[in-house]
């Protein structure tokens, strides 16, 4: 951009001023023009793109004003009115009618001729072009409409209604930041390593492949959408005709009348396993609505080709498996034999490790302890803190 700010500080500016319009009229589908005038002869011009890719710019009869910034006052509310005669704007829009293009984005872009491509100034294959900054906007709503012309009144994209910085609401006790989006992430397939800054997204740098280390040793902790631990290797007692109940022990119960969904869609009454831990010496049979003394958790397995995976139509008791360092549950019911479909995000299979986005998900994780029984605790009233500040809405301010 240094060599044009040169020139048209120059004397004598020995180039014209070239402006060219991007119209994004649908996901991934542009319109490139520019306001006839350049040529008699209406001659559609070229221009790169920021990776040095060539577009074609079509003359088309139009005019755009009150591009204007100012520093103080109301954001200035451009004009961009195309003629209303031929059908060259709507055949470069998809045939589009004017209301269909509300809410789309217009990006101004302004260069001199001499930097357009086949000219004296053009930056060459695979290079980006020379321009001034360029300026965005979106089409808020038709101004005006007759038999000879169109008039679109533009908006910049934070000062629509409803629109807001930076896109999120803040609700206190619920994590904004995508889940992992800050954390280490596999190289090379195999070690992980911390993302390079321009990678990360949000800042939830708890690991993707849900590994912590306590107390010097490298664990793994899996967790449900609802707060709920899932573990591998415990012994379960069974706590189906016991009266009474041991803190720190672990027990299963059967769950009658669950619906199981076959391999081919169809529902099946069966009886399925609850898995529990005592959280304080209970007479009380094991129940969700016992917080006090009761706590559900789920179990995984090693995922094998030659097993059998239960999807259930209450989603909570769907299987869990551990596949390439990733826990997935199971969407449905998949056969045994090799025909199970592949384990990835889809139809079949979806995450397992699911974060509630809430206070409690984010301190069970990282204020987690070891149980000694291959399970986990949380220290929440524990003196280690939450790695970053997720919940902003939270922070009391005095």
């Amino acid at each position: 951009m240094t060599a044009i700010v040169e020139d048209v500080q120059s004397q004598g500016i020995s180039s014209a001023i070239i402006t060219l319009y991007d119209l994004e009229y649908a996901d991934g589908n542009f319109a490139y023009f520019f306001p006839d005038g350049l040529d008699s002869d209406l001659t559609t011009i070229e221009f790169r793109d920021a990776t040095g890719t060539v577009r074609s710019y079509i003359a088309l009869p139009a005019h755009a004003e009150d591009f204007e910034i100012s520093s103080d006052g109301a954001m200035n509310r451009p004009k961009f009115t195309v003629a209303n005669l031929h059908n060259t704007f709507s055949q470069s829009i998809g045939g589009l009618g004017y209301e269909d293009l509300i809410g789309k984005r217009l990006t101004r872009r302004t260069t001199l001729k001499k930097y357009l491509v086949g000219e004296s100034g053009d930056s060459g294959n695979g290079n980006p072009p020379v321009e001034f900054p360029r300026s965005v906007y979106v089409i808020d709503r038709i101004a005006s409409k007759d038999a000879t012309k169109v008039e679109f009144e533009l908006a910049a994209p934070f000062d629509l209604a409803g629109i807001q910085l930076p896109r999120r609401i803040v609700v206190g006790g619920s994590c904004p930041w995508k889940y992992t989006g800050g954390g280490s992430k596999k190289h090379n397939g195999t070690a992980y390593v911390d993302q390079p800054e321009r990678e990360k997204v949000g800042g939830c740098n708890w690991r993707a492949d849900s590994k912590i280390t306590i107390g010097g040793v490298e664990l793994t902790l899996y967790m449900s959408p609802e707060d709920e631990y899932i573990v591998t290797g415990i012994t379960f007692t069974n706590g189906n005709s016991l009266s009474s109940f041991s803190a720190g022990t672990y027990y299963s119960t059967s769950q009658a009348n669950l619906m199981q969904i076959t391999a081919e869609g169809i529902l099946s009454s069966t009886t399925g396993t609850n898995y529990w831990r005592c959280i304080n010496n209970t007479s009380n049979s094991p129940t969700d609505a016992d917080t006090a003394s009761w706590r559900r958790v789920w179990v995984y397995s090693a995922y094998s080709t030659s097993a059998t995976y239960l999807g259930y139509q209450d989603k909570r008791y769907n299987a869990y498996v551990v596949k390439d360092g990733f826990l997935w549950k199971v969407n449905r019911t998949t056969q045994t034999g090799g025909s199970h479909y592949t384990v990835e995000e889809g139809l079949h299979w979806t995450r397992g490790d699911v974060c509630g986005k809430t206070l409690t998900s984010c301190a069970m994780r990282f204020q987690a302890r070891p149980d000694g029984s291959g399970g986990y605790l949380s220290k929440r009233a524990s003196q280690i803190s939450l790695p970053y500040g997720g919940f902003p809405g939270v922070v009391q301010r005095r």
